[in-house]
């Protein structure tokens, strides 16, 4: 998602009228028990918007975030050199490469409707790879022997996948790989179509559903979460720009609505800007607003919902309003569940499980790939070591 705003001018009555339906929004919207905190996790000095010639729209087209090394990563504007920023070493680099899966990119750009390469970049660039789901038509990302499998929904709804391989797959043939992928999660599929008066349709490969989230159309699509509840990114210009996130289900609110203003230094002054966003694997919400001097980059991390174990590992334990969430939340997992999200941990670093449980666990995971490692070689930073000792201790328990 990316958008140009034009230069505004707030007269007394917008002013007003921004504050009542501010009040309004706040009341009518649930809280969680945890206040959402925005953080500003860097500012880029010199990533600035620019507009390409040949209308080929804005820069930047897209930033993304590295969860696991903590790297922002961007395009720079000739789309062939990529820029990372290293926020524990402040080190830039820059890099021209080809980009991996071009045939896979391609193949999105040219034949689907709806979809962009900007969006699958994020997807497939990097071995941390969130399942990203988002207004363009791309829905979620599997594994599909050594590289990808991306599903998507046509205009109509009906639905589609193609791989990195550049293999089209039929919408029975894409869905009869979901039962071969995850026998458990189809059978979970299956239930959540028969709820929704779709079980024959779904059985035919006439729509798309995967666990709790059902793809209706294309131009409906939101941005996703693994546990199917459903994010909004809205600008309403003087009003406020606002970040909320409800369950797919039942449209009841997860978390409270954010006024993307209050954080920024670039929004409520802007002449121009541009922004972006996405939602990471695990939940939390990753977006950044970019003005003609500088670009500003956020998290919010997930406090809501069910406990997310890639969320939680990714996140660690931190001395703020997050950790209060983290030591509740360890508090009402079953021993099986603080097992799991310990390992998940190390799993971010690809270590290898001996365990058939957990190996079978993880290699499901898109984001997660055995690189042989024991637990001993991997050395985790202050908020993820943190974790595993709190965890330690509730399994001695």
């Amino acid at each position: 998602m990316m958008m140009n705003i034009s230069s505004r001018n707030d007269t007394g009555i917008r002013i007003k009228m921004k504050k009542m339906l501010l009040t309004i929004i706040t009341l009518l919207l649930t809280l969680t028990l945890y206040s959402q905190e925005v953080e500003k996790l860097c500012v880029l000095e010199d990533v600035k918007l620019k507009e390409y010639k040949a209308g080929l729209g804005n820069y930047p087209q897209g930033i993304y975030y590295d969860e696991i090394e903590d790297i922002i990563i961007t395009q720079d504007p000739k789309f062939d050199v990529i820029v990372e920023i290293d926020l524990k070493t402040k080190e830039i680099s820059e890099e021209r490469r080809q980009i991996p899966h071009f045939t896979l990119i391609k193949k999105l750009w040219d034949d689907y409707w709806g979809i962009s390469s900007r969006a699958i970049h994020p997807v497939i660039n990097n071995k941390s790879t969130p399942i990203i789901r988002n207004s363009s038509g791309i829905s979620f990302v599997l594994k599909k022997n050594d590289g990808y499998i991306v599903y998507f929904i046509y205009e109509g709804g009906t639905p589609g996948a193609v791989d990195t391989s550049g293999k089209i797959y039929s919408n029975t043939e894409a869905l009869a790989y979901l039962k071969e992928y995850d026998p458990e999660k189809y059978a979970e599929s299956l239930a959540r179509a028969e709820k929704l008066g779709l079980k024959s349709d779904f059985e035919r490969g006439n729509v798309l559903i995967w666990g709790k989230t059902y793809y209706s159309t294309s131009s409906s699509l939101k941005q996703y979460d693994s546990e199917g509840n459903k994010y909004s990114f809205t600008y309403l210009g003087d009003l406020g720009t606002f970040i909320s996130c409800r369950k797919n289900t039942d449209e009841e609110n997860l978390c409270k609505t954010i006024d993307a203003n209050n954080y920024s230094t670039i929004l409520p002054t802007a002449g121009s800007f541009s922004y972006s966003w996405y939602v990471g694997y695990g939940g939390n919400i990753y977006y950044y607003i970019a003005g003609e001097e500088y670009t500003e980059v956020f998290r919010i991390r997930r406090t809501w919902g069910n406990p997310d174990m890639y969320a939680m590992a990714i996140n660690g334990y931190t001395e703020d309003n997050y950790g209060k969430y983290v030591t509740e939340t360890l508090a009402t997992m079953s021993k099986s569940d603080l097992r799991l999200l310990r390992n998940t941990i190390f799993a971010l670093y690809g270590v290898h499980f001996k365990s058939e449980d957990l190996s079978a666990h993880f290699e499901k995971e898109v984001w997660y790939t055995d690189e042989g490692k024991t637990s001993g070689e991997v050395e985790l930073p202050p908020h993820r070591q943190k974790l595993v000792e709190m965890i330690q201790e509730l399994e001695r328990k």
